[in-house]
């Protein structure tokens, strides 16, 4: 009978600890998860922008994190055939959320570099020489931005940055689906 009782609570002690682990690991699996999103920004300040970025977003110690590789670029024509602006260039930026579910204040980090194509004559002391050529500019950047969360696992954000880049900071407009 000692037997059977031992062996009983033998069973329920392993079966008890085997449940709970499956739902730790449960949970463990749901942290781990990864997200694939996509992105569209506009930034209309100084030198207006638009890029196109895929998302990877995960949980990272105490932090919910996004991944972003962008693809930005913009091409101003002015009316004549000659005198035109193009920016095109790559970035990854590192965003880092408190929330969980990805909304309210973050900050980010960016890295890239972005190509720039001046054929405009904007010298305003009258130089004799006018070369036009693009140019190569790095993109390192820190900024912050606040996010909502719409309908969907979909958001808005607004965001700002400053750093070593073609122009000293931007804000941008984005939207996240």
């Amino acid at each position: 009978m000692r037997r059977i009782i031992l062996f009983m609570l033998l069973v329920f002690c392993i079966s008890s600890l085997l449940i709970a682990e499956e739902i730790l690991l449960k949970e463990k699996m749901k942290l781990a998860k990864k997200d694939i999103n996509y992105k569209v920004y506009i930034s209309p300040l100084i030198i207006p922008d638009v890029g196109f970025g895929i998302c990877d977003s995960s949980k990272t110690g105490i932090f919910y994190h996004e991944f972003t590789f962008y693809l930005h670029g913009i091409y101003y024509s002015f009316g004549r055939g000659k005198d035109y602006f193009a920016r095109f260039g790559v970035k990854l930026e590192n965003r880092f959320f408190l929330k969980s579910d990805r909304s309210g204040f973050n900050f980010f980090f960016i890295l890239g570099g972005e190509r720039i194509y001046y054929d405009l004559p904007l010298d305003p002391g009258g130089s004799s020489g006018y070369n036009p050529e693009w140019r190569v500019f790095p993109d390192l950047a820190i900024g912050s931005g606040y996010s909502w969360k719409l309908k969907n696992n979909n958001y808005m954000r607004v965001s700002a940055d400053i750093g070593l880049k073609a122009v000293l900071g931007n804000i941008y407009v984005t939207y996240v689906w």
